[in-house]
C-alpha cells in the first residue's frame, strides 16, 4: 500500500527542522539545502508506493545527506569557495573575535572528510541518537561514535585548542 500524503508530510513537519540545520552547516547555503529537502521528499513521493511508511524519515535523511554529499564533492573537485551567504551571516557579529572564530570554525568544516562532516552535524544538530544516526548513514553504530570523535579532536588540532 502506497505511503499517504498525510504520513508524509508528517514526515516533513518533524525532519525538516533538524535536517535543514545539518545540510546547512554541510553546504553554508539556504536555498540550496531548502531545494535538496523538497528534492528528497519528491523522490519520497514518486515512490511512495515501494517506501515503507515506518522508514519515511530514514530514507529523507539519506536522501538529503546524499544529495548534499554530491554537491560538498562537487564544490571540493572544482575548488569554489563558500557561498557569499555564509561570509555574510559570519560577519553580521558586533564582536570581531566572534566573526574571526566562526570563519575559522567554518574553514576548519569545510576541510574534514564529507563521511566525518555529516557525523559530527548530524550528532549535534539533529537530535538523533548514535543509533538513529547509524541507521540514516547505513553505517554501525560504533563507527559512528568513531566517526564523530575523530571529526572533533580534528576540528579542535585545526583550531588550536586541546
Amino acid at each position: 500500500m502506497p505511503v499517504a500524503e498525510a504520513e508524509l508530510v508528517a514526515s516533513y513537519r518533524r525532519v525538516e527542522h533538524p535536517l535543514y540545520n545539518v545540510l546547512y552547516r554541510m553546504l553554508w547555503d539556504a536555498h540550496e539545502c531548502q531545494d535538496m529537502i523538497q528534492d528528497a521528499y519528491l523522490r519520497l513521493w514518486h515512490r511512495r508506493a515501494r517506501v515503507d511508511a515506518d522508514r519515511i524519515d530514514a530514507l529523507a535523511w539519506t536522501a538529503a545527506l546524499n544529495l548534499a554529499r554530491n554537491r560538498v564533492r562537487w564544490r571540493r573537485l572544482r575548488g569554489w569557495p563558500a557561498p557569499p551567504e555564509a561570509a555574510g551571516e559570519l560577519a553580521a557579529s558586533d564582536d570581531p573575535q566572534d566573526s574571526v572564530e566562526q570563519a575559522n570554525l567554518h574553514a576548519a568544516l569545510r576541510r574534514l572528510p564529507v563521511a566525518m562532516l555529516e557525523v559530527v552535524m548530524m550528532a549535534e544538530f539533529s537530535g538523533m541518537s548514535g543509533r538513529e544516526i547509524a541507521q540514516v548513514l547505513g553505517i554501525p553504530e560504533g563507527t559512528v561514535a568513531s566517526r564523530r570523535h575523530s571529526a572533533v579532536r580534528r576540528l579542535k588540532e585545526m583550531l588550536g585548542e586541546r
